[in-house]
């Protein structure tokens, strides 16, 4: 076969393109570090490669979405932590407060602690995050969780709802707890009811206290709003007799225990429950006729009131100071105010143990996508990342390939028959 002498040029001009083309791309990925700089350089690897970026990207978003939680988180486990302090500096306030021989300015004094101490706390409960959102509110995040209604008290404007925050695959963490949780529902130490004591002023030896007042059988309860136990002496009257009995009465006043005017007297025993109406009421102390204890609650649904206010404890508290607590009613009080104090800072102790474990998911997340993270970066880059070693091996034998092709296309290129002649 004939080949001319265009063609011979064309193929060899072809051929040192080619080459060049070759040592370029070759010079191209080892200055990017890159085998795959486009798709079309290996179809299959690429779309790997995609699919691996991709997936690194998404990594990416749900570690700035843990970054954000883990933010949100810690403010509230600070508010958390003062609150725990607060209430412990309250209830050294209210045992100071407690002491007979302090004067009324003292007493004065201390009241005043107490309102900043509300104050405090209730800058707290209104708190908000690096984005102006109320921490305590719920998904009522625009404007201040508690405020003052019009008779002073302390209300509750959010809901009970939990943000939430995806930080993996099918993985999401609560970024708060609601302000109706955190101030709302101190475990009630009383159980069911709050207690109001009035008590005459005769000394005892062992303060009268209700140790429990729980729905024992919601079936036959009542739902009565509230109970009186009145401590009355021997019908008819003896002026001998000591003992003491008791009897219950309900919201209109009329006597439910004993059940009939014709049954016996209930003779009062401290510890010794009392049994009515789906009730059971264990009171303890030293009690004297004339005394009566109501118990109080203010839910409606028949479950009886055994969450209590962080505010309403501190009102409580605040309340006692405004007035002479040194009596019998008093000082069974104030042992009410110190278990609701115990039982609120418990609270926020075992609100700020969940905060601090949704915070543990957040770093235990974090470990599993910086170990996702390596493991797809090693993938990516056995696909995407140049062997420098390999491509420059190959682009020594490119170069060499280049140069001999040009050498020898130079020289086929001068000979002619001519030469010859």
């Amino acid at each position: 076969m004939r080949i001319s002498s265009f063609q011979f040029i064309q193929r060899n001009l072809d051929n040192i393109s080619a080459r060049t083309s070759q040592a370029n791309t070759q010079l191209g990925q080892m200055s990017s570090g890159k085998r795959v700089e486009k798709p079309s350089d290996d179809p299959v690897s690429a779309n790997g490669i995609l699919n691996y970026k991709q997936e690194l990207r998404k990594i990416d978003q749900y570690n700035t979405n843990i970054n954000l939680a883990e933010n949100r988180l810690r403010r509230e486990e600070t508010g958390l932590t003062s609150g725990e302090n607060i209430t412990q500096q309250v209830k050294e306030l209210m045992l100071k407060a407690n002491n007979p021989a302090i004067t009324q300015n003292e007493r004065d004094a201390l009241k005043s602690e107490l309102e900043s101490r509300v104050n405090e706390l209730l800058d707290i409960a209104n708190s908000k995050d690096e984005f102006g959102q109320a921490i305590f509110g719920g998904f009522q995040t625009d404007s201040d969780p508690f405020t003052f209604d019009n008779q002073g008290n302390i209300v509750y404007n959010g809901d009970s709802g939990e943000r939430q925050m995806v930080i993996g695959d099918s993985v999401k963490v609560e970024l708060n707890h609601s302000g109706e949780h955190v101030f709302g529902s101190v475990p009630n130490p009383r159980g069911d009811f709050t207690v109001d004591y009035q008590l005459g002023n005769e000394p005892r030896e062992d303060q009268v206290k209700v140790e429990s007042a729980t729905i024992t059988d919601p079936g036959t309860f009542g739902d009565q709003k509230k109970y009186t136990v009145e401590f009355v002496g021997v019908t008819p009257a003896d002026p001998d007799s000591e003992e003491v009995f008791y009897q219950v009465k309900d919201e209109n006043d009329n006597v439910i225990l004993p059940a009939s005017p014709t049954d016996p007297q209930l003779s009062y025993q401290p510890g010794t429950p009392i049994a009515v109406d789906g009730l059971e009421i264990v009171v303890q102390g030293e009690a004297k006729v004339g005394d009566s204890i109501v118990l109080n609650s203010d839910v409606q649904d028949g479950t009886g009131q055994d969450d209590i206010g962080v505010f309403d404890v501190l009102n409580r508290a605040k309340e006692w100071l405004e007035t002479d607590g040194h009596n019998p009613s008093g000082q069974s009080e104030m042992i009410d105010i110190l278990d609701e104090l115990d039982a609120m800072g418990g609270h926020f102790t075992r609100v700020r143990a969940d905060t601090g474990n949704r915070m543990q998911r957040l770093d235990n997340q974090k470990e599993t996508h910086a170990e996702m993270t390596l493991t797809l970066d090693k993938l990516r880059s056995g696909m995407e990342d140049l062997d420098y070693a390999k491509a420059t091996g190959e682009f020594s034998q490119t170069m060499v390939a280049l140069q001999a092709t040009q050498t020898m296309f130079g020289k086929i290129q001068g000979m002619s028959l001519f030469n010859y002649i």
